[in-house]
């Protein structure tokens, strides 16, 4: 059966059409920058998101879109710049067809901003399928265009599939920027990715070309340019030839696309770039790559520029003769620098082989001697110099190197004595408190006591005798719930913020009063809430190291101080029918809470009268999740009164997930209420107690507590709001340029 023939749908025809223009981001953005060029603009910024596939903007100060043409811009073969088909034959603007913004409104989601320098205020308009989308809209803005493209090839699945990864196309999109930043005097060029600090490449408006090409290729390559100029060509129709071309100096292995312009068209013409690497390939050692920027002026009239749907090639009359003239002033220019050349030491010196030199230090008698000395070289970089650099990117990675802390000390502190022991006096806690022994968990990696000397728990506590090390086997727990919290903390991890934890470097405490500390990570610094922190950080050791925790002993001059009772008798909002309730499950619960979480509970077990068994119940002890840290136990009674009244005790998972998390709750650092030293009516001892608790506060999180982080802490997604960053080297380098 003969197949019939009928006319394609409109729709089909614009997205076939627009699918041989815009083959990729680059030439969707080649196409904008060119508009903003042609409309006079000075200043291009471009703003890249996933290699300008989900996001691709460029704001331009040039004259805009006059309002009444809104209506009709994405329209296919509208344009300002052609009137006649004859026009070709002198054209002098980069776009002439008018399909480059009715290509890109029919395969993305296309926004226009514009101003002229006669409106009063800009206008924003949207389009899609080449028509605009309502009226537009009045915004603020300055004079220019701002034309933002987003979901590129959203209805092009295939052609979205034929792209390169984000970072390929990015790199295009810099290429190409470069290219034109070039070559376009008088013209700012900036582009860089979306949420990034700092541009990626920035060209002023005032740079020479050396000195763009500098900005865009690199010193070494703007250091060792040769100028090329060739006079007008009437028989050919050549008005002039401009360009820089590298001299024989430069040893480049790496190749790179020559950059040509004709008539101000940035073109890819391939005799022409075989002709003159010809030429180099006589001058050049072998490998060796020439850099290559020329500038054609040709009589319109002899240029073909619409051979191709994204204009990237051209064809002109006379191309062999052109080409002949060009080639042979290249030849000229490097013949006269050929007497005289540069070579690096390193390229003419052959190295030795390993084994020869292995063979070279052996002595008399298969000894090996010392070797002789060999000067270290710099290492070198893939254009042949030493790599750059610089200060606003370098990372403090020597631990000698003084830390910013030490410049925060308060010089104009009184002294005040240090006390050598501590009254901790918590409510429901009496007397002197202290930790008989610390029973350490049998899988730390120090098997050794730790002396009262050296005891990180000196200050805090009365009689700190240090660690008692008592050998026990590692428990495996094979309970489901404790397995799907495990799952649970494992899924719900931030890889970059576990990682900023993991490459950490801590600073210090900003205030201890709000729990504010700083973190640097690479070349930035983090304001965090350490207390939301380390609530994580016990909450995820309990549930690693459940059934395993070490042992801290509690014990009291007061006998009646750890009764349960007494500890839950300051708390107004408790009757004596709920301390009772709170005691008797604790109570009940006393074995399970003394095998999974090292919390033994001891009473009287031979009183016959309930209420007086109650009475006899206390504390003798609490889990030690962190070797090194001792909790603060004015936070005890707490511990005692969330147990009783916030855990969930009917349903397993429930219960040892609350369990555990009032045992995170305890071990988070105290808040320090802030004092002035200065102050005259504060006493001695209270100022003495506010500057010892915020120097151990400052050791335990500097010793301790953050290189635990450093090294096992998941940080959870929600902990994202509890840190922020409050500066980055590159941004205060530009601060500090601009003052």
């Amino acid at each position: 059966m003969v197949s019939k023939i009928k006319p394609l749908d409109e729709s089909v025809v614009n997205k076939i059409a627009a699918g041989e223009i815009i083959i990729s981001p680059v030439n969707a953005l080649k196409e904008m920058m060119e508009n903003s060029i042609d409309a006079g603009a000075s200043s291009l910024d471009i703003l890249v998101r996933e290699g300008g596939i989900k996001l691709l903007q460029i704001t331009d100060n040039g004259s805009g879109i006059s309002k009444e043409d809104l209506p009709i811009l994405c329209h296919r073969f509208t344009t300002s710049k052609l009137a006649k088909f004859e026009d070709l034959e002198k054209i002098a603007t980069y776009g002439f067809r008018g399909e480059a913004l009715a290509s890109i409104s029919h395969i993305a989601r296309l926004t226009i901003t514009t101003k002229t320098g006669d409106d009063r205020c800009a206008w924003r308009v949207s389009y899609s399928d080449g028509k605009m989308i309502g009226e537009p809209k009045p915004v603020a803005g300055k004079d220019g265009t701002v034309i933002l493209v987003e979901n590129l090839f959203y209805n092009m699945p295939s052609r979205l599939r034929a792209l390169r990864s984000s970072s390929e196309e990015y790199s295009k999109i810099l290429d190409v920027v470069g290219r034109y930043a070039c070559h376009s005097e008088g013209i700012a060029f900036s582009c860089k990715k979306f949420g990034d600090s700092q541009f990626a490449l920035t060209v002023r408006a005032n740079l020479s070309t050396v000195e763009r090409i500098r900005c865009v290729f690199g010193s070494t390559v703007s250091s060792k340019l040769l100028d090329l100029e060739l006079g007008p060509l009437e028989e050919f129709g050549v008005q002039k030839v401009v360009g820089k071309v590298s001299n024989l100096d430069l040893s480049f292995k790496k190749s790179i696309s020559p950059v040509f312009f004709i008539n101000n068209r940035l073109v890819t013409c391939n005799p022409l770039a075989r002709a003159l690497r010809q030429i180099y390939s006589t001058y050049l050692p072998k490998g060796d790559k020439p850099f290559m920027y020329l500038s054609i002026l040709i009589n319109p009239e002899i240029l073909d520029v619409n051979i191709h749907p994204t204009k990237r090639e051209v064809r002109f009359l006379h191309e062999e003769e052109i080409i002949e003239a060009i080639s042979s002033k290249l030849n000229e220019e490097l013949s006269k620098i050929d007497t005289s050349r540069t070579f690096k030491t390193s390229s003419i010196v052959t190295p030795q082989p390993l084994k020869e030199t292995f063979e070279s230090t052996k002595g008399p008698k298969g000894s090996v001697s010392k070797a002789p000395h060999t000067p270290v070289q710099n290492k070198q970089s893939p254009l042949g110099n030493s790599i750059k650099r610089y200060e606003n990117k370098l990372v403090r990675t020597d631990a000698s190197q003084s830390k910013i802390t030490s410049f925060m000390a308060n010089q104009s502190t009184p002294p005040i004595a240090l006390r050598s022991t501590e009254k901790v006096v918590a409510e429901g806690i009496e007397g002197r408190e202290g930790i008989e022994n610390a029973r350490e968990s049998p899988w730390n990696d120090n098997n050794e006591t730790t002396k009262v000397e050296s005891s990180p728990l000196r200050g805090r506590g009365s009689n700190v005798h240090g660690y008692t090390i008592v050998p026990k086997e590692r428990v495996d727990v094979n309970l489901t719930s404790i397995k799907r919290l495990l799952e649970a903390a494992d899924s719900s991890a931030h890889k970059d913020l576990t990682d900023i934890f993991a490459n950490m470097t801590y600073v210090g405490v900003v205030d201890g009063e709000r729990r504010l500390a700083t973190i640097q990570h690479d070349l930035k610094l983090f304001l965090l809430d350490y207390g939301a922190v380390c609530y994580e950080l016990f909450y995820q050791i309990c549930l690693t190291d459940f059934a395993n925790f070490g042992v801290i002993n509690l014990q009291s001059g007061n006998d009646s101080s750890l009764n349960l009772v007494h500890i839950l008798s300051h708390f107004e909002n408790l009757d004596e029918k709920s301390i009772k309730a709170i005691i008797s499950k604790i109570w009940e619960m006393r074995e399970m809470l003394s095998e999974y979480f090292s919390i033994n509970i001891a009473g009287n077990t031979d009183a016959e009268d309930e209420n007086t068994q109650l009475e006899s119940v206390k504390i003798t002890s609490i889990p030690l999740l962190l070797k090194g840290y001792l909790p603060p136990l004015s936070k005890l009674p707490f511990l005692i009164y969330r147990l009783g009244t916030k855990v969930n005790w009917e349903e397993e998972q429930p219960c040892l997930d609350g369990i555990m998390r009032q045992l995170a709750l305890l071990y988070v650092p105290e808040i320090i209420e802030s004092i002035d030293l200065e102050e005259s009516d504060i006493p001695e001892d209270k100022k003495a107690a506010f500057v010892d608790k915020t120097k151990e506060l400052s050791v335990v999180l500097d010793d301790v507590v953050f290189p635990c982080i450093k090294k096992r802490f998941l940080a959870p997604r929600h902990l994202t709001k509890d840190i922020v960053e409050i500066a980055n080297l590159p941004g205060l380098y530009r601060v500090f340029e601009r003052c």
